[in-house]
């Protein structure tokens, strides 16, 4: 994985450590008030959400940069962070799922879920000649350092910091 990839997944994963730390904290300390835990439960589970967009963005925006002729990689780490919110809402709410009836919030994050796996499917699917790069995002190209001394994927042509034209 390239260097610029490291810094989203390390403030993603020290993101989710703290919401863990908290919960920790909530189940030790508000455990037994019930309605007070609940709200700090969906509150948790709403963060964690919220960490795994900034992350998507991020990331994305890394790989912009990193990976210019790979669209694909993008549109799969979308997919996957989509399917994980889905999943995450899906179990924070689940315990209300009765206001609902026929089993219809079962039947709705199942077809949201099932939308998101058939995308990342197709992705999958559409690109299986480069599954180990979509998956490992590993570096095809080599670097090319800029004069500037930023370093731009091998298939570069211009410097993505200055917009140098790469020897």
């Amino acid at each position: 994985m390239k260097r610029e990839l490291y810094a989203p997944v390390v403030r993603a994963i020290a993101a989710l450590v703290l919401v863990i730390m908290v919960k920790l904290v909530a189940i030790v300390t508000l455990g037994d008030t019930g309605t007070i835990y609940s709200a700090v439960e969906i509150a948790l589970s709403l963060a964690v959400v919220i960490v795994l967009l900034k992350f998507r963005l991020e990331f994305n925006r890394e790989l912009v940069i990193s990976k210019p002729e790979f669209p694909e990689a993008q549109s799969f780490i979308t997919g996957i962070v989509l399917l994980l919110g889905i999943l995450i809402v899906y179990g924070t709410f689940a315990p209300y799922s009765g206001a609902l009836p026929y089993g219809a919030y079962n039947i709705i994050f199942f077809i949201l879920a099932l939308t998101q796996v058939y995308l990342l499917w197709g992705i999958l699917n559409k690109n299986a000649y480069r599954l180990s790069e979509l998956l490992l995002l590993s570096s095809s190209g080599g670097e090319r350092t800029c004069s500037c001394g930023w370093e731009n994927p091998g298939s570069a042509k211009f410097c993505s910091r200055c917009g140098s034209l790469l020897q």
